[in-house]
Parts: C-alpha cells; sequence; structure tokens
C-alpha cells in the first residue's frame, strides 16, 4: 500500500524481493513476445529500461534460462544487468538440458549461462523443470552424468550460491524430490502455484497447498 517494496529472506538471510523480474518472454522490435520466432531480434534498449525500472523500484530478483526466449534470453537480461553493480541484483538460471543431457553438453550449458550472464556467480541455479519423465528422468539429466554431485561441488565454492529446481510433475515425483532434502539440502524449489489451483489443479492434479506445505515443513523456501 506504501509502493514500497517487499522483502523476504532467503536461507543465506539476503532479502529478495518479492516480485522477481521474469526473463521466459522480452520485448522484440517488431513487437512479440519473444518467445518462438528465433528470427525476431530482441529490443535490447526496451529489456534495459524495464530492468532499470525494476531495479529502481525495488526488484533485485532476476530469473532466466538457457531455453527462454530461442535461447537468447540469458545474453538480453546479461547485457542489462552488466549495466548495474553486481551486488544490486539477484540472477537466477537453469539447467535445462531436455534435449541432450550428455554430461559434455550439460556443462558446456552451465558455463555457457556464466559468459551470457557477464557473471563469476550464480544467485540461484535450478535444474530446471524436473518431474516430466518421472524419477528417471531426473537420474538421466542429473544423476548417472555426474551433473548433481558437479552442481554441488560448485554450490561448495560459492560459483552456485543456492541450488534447487523447479517442478511441473506428479505428486509422487514431488515426494521422491523432496526426500532427497537429507542427500542434497536443497536451498529453494520453484513451484508452479495459482490460487485458483490452490486445492486441485488442472493437469498434474496436485493442488498447490500440498506442494507448499510439503516445502514449508521442510524450511525449504519457495518462489512461484
Amino acid at each position: 500500500g506504501n509502493g514500497k517494496m517487499t522483502y523476504r529472506k532467503d536461507v543465506h538471510g539476503t532479502d529478495v524481493s518479492l516480485l522477481c523480474f521474469g526473463c521466459m518472454r522480452f520485448p522484440t522490435v517488431n513487437g512479440d513476445s519473444g518467445r518462438k520466432d528465433a528470427n525476431n531480434d530482441l529490443d535490447q534498449e526496451k529489456i534495459n529500461e524495464m530492468v532499470d525500472y525494476a531495479i529502481a523500484n525495488g526488484v533485485n530478483l532476476f530469473d532466466t534460462s538457457p531455453a527462454y526466449c530461442q535461447g537468447r534470453s540469458e545474453k538480453a537480461i546479461g547485457i542489462a544487468l552488466s549495466r548495474h553493480d553486481r551486488c544490486k541484483f539477484l540472477g537466477s538460471t537453469k539447467m535445462s538440458n531436455f534435449g541432450n543431457f550428455t554430461r559434455e553438453a550439460s556443462l558446456e550449458m552451465y558455463h555457457n549461462s556464466f559468459k551470457e550472464l557477464q557473471v563469476d556467480y550464480i544467485d540461484y541455479y535450478l535444474l530446471h523443470s524436473l518431474g516430466g519423465g518421472g524419477m528417471d528422468n531426473f537420474r538421466k539429466r542429473y544423476v548417472d552424468n555426474g551433473m548433481l554431485d558437479f552442481l554441488l561441488e560448485e554450490r561448495k565454492s560459492g560459483r552456485i550460491r543456492r541450488l534447487g529446481w523447479s517442478f511441473h510433475g506428479s505428486k509422487e515425483t514431488f515426494d521422491e524430490l523432496l526426500a532427497l532434502h537429507d542427500t542434497y539440502h536443497w536451498d529453494f524449489v520453484l513451484l508452479q502455484m495459482n490460487y485458483v489451483d490452490w486445492h486441485i489443479a488442472k493437469g498434474s492434479g496436485i493442488g498447490c497447498e500440498y506442494l507448499y506445505t510439503e516445502c514449508a515443513k521442510r524450511n525449504i523456501p519457495v518462489m512461484v
């Protein structure tokens, strides 16, 4: 009501703005969302303006992925954010190794995120969209190729500050992933949540209330 941004503390006691700046869609020179058409240039000037406005109004979390905007989102937000002090923003990106989950391709994607974002550490790093394909898919993308062990080491070294995952799947898979908290100590989970899906969600059938409450029980912070 007072026009000021609200902040919440994360696991490191860092103030995180209640509103995050999502980078799955960006304005293009042709005026569409940039999500589907790789031939339509992103409007970098407009993106810079939007980021400046967000930061000026207290937003400090920016969430992207190597997959967003046909692979152009990280570079665009990296350019916009590089004009600000690193301490002014929290960067979030993902291991979006859907098509090719070899160790080589996954490592290349990981290192490329640092280059595109123009940073030497990433505040929030996610295993992108767990749930689809169940635990078998999770193991192929992150466990069998040694990538999760690698990311845990990166977290230990401080190049990743917080490690988590985003979720789109069944209750059974969600329960199994949360049970791995004892092993991996997830720093946060990103959930697809909508107030109208609080009890029963269309598609997966899992109400958001269940997802949120299960994370809260384990003191795992939630992004939405």
